[in-house]
């Protein structure tokens, strides 16, 4: 369903169209968010369907989310929240067996942060050369995948992706040595010994907030 006009879907829809998150731009940038509308919707207008900021951190917050359980005590729609298959992928290396960081990343933060790692402007920060994921500082970074970051203005609010979806040593420091070792990106490799250690400081600064 689009936000923009969901009669796009259903003809006879009285949902309302939610216009103020979109905006027309006859040359979006290369970081815009174009959305693809049947031209019998634009009503006449021209030039291509871009979400804004707020369309964007809507989305972000919508896909954080977890469904609640049902007054009558039956089950939610559990297979809407299952991990990705590839969450637990395998690949042999130098004789043992690793989790696939790139699967990884491709399942639980390619949305928001692209294939590129460059980001989208105004919503989702970029991964490559960012300070955090070249720096030193693994608390932070274990914190900010597990309890997600709210700490610039100018980009939507990270749900805590790693908590809402379990994520344990091992899935963690995959996804850090590949976003570390990514778009040029130079940050030491971290073992899953040392993320544990973080990982669990980390759920007691969470438990106490």
């Amino acid at each position: 369903m689009h936000l923009f006009n969901p009669r796009s879907v259903v003809a006879q829809s009285i949902m309302p169209s939610y216009e103020w998150l979109f905006e027309f731009k006859e040359n979006p940038a290369k970081n815009d968010v174009v959305v693809s509308m049947p031209p019998q919707f634009l009503n006449g207008r021209t030039g291509k369907v871009v979400a804004t900021k707020k369309a964007l951190q809507l989305l972000a917050y919508i896909k954080s989310l977890k469904q609640a359980a049902l007054p009558d005590g039956e089950k939610p729609f559990e297979f809407l929240y299952e991990k990705e298959e590839n969450t637990v992928d395998l690949v042999s290396a130098g004789g043992k067996s690793e989790v696939d960081g790139k699967a990884l990343y491709s399942a639980n933060c390619q949305s928001c942060h692209q294939e590129n790692g460059e980001g989208l402007k105004g919503a989702f920060p970029p991964l490559k050369g960012s300070a955090i994921v070249n720096g030193d500082n693994l608390e932070l970074y274990v914190d900010i995948i597990m309890n997600g970051y709210d700490a610039h203005p100018e980009y939507g609010v990270m749900a805590a992706v790693g908590t809402n979806m379990e994520f344990d040593e091992n899935i963690v420091a995959a996804i850090i040595n590949y976003e570390r070792t990514s778009w040029g990106n130079t940050g030491k490799k971290v073992t899953t010994q040392e993320i544990s250690k973080i990982m669990d400081f980390v759920k007691l600064k969470a438990a106490s907030k």
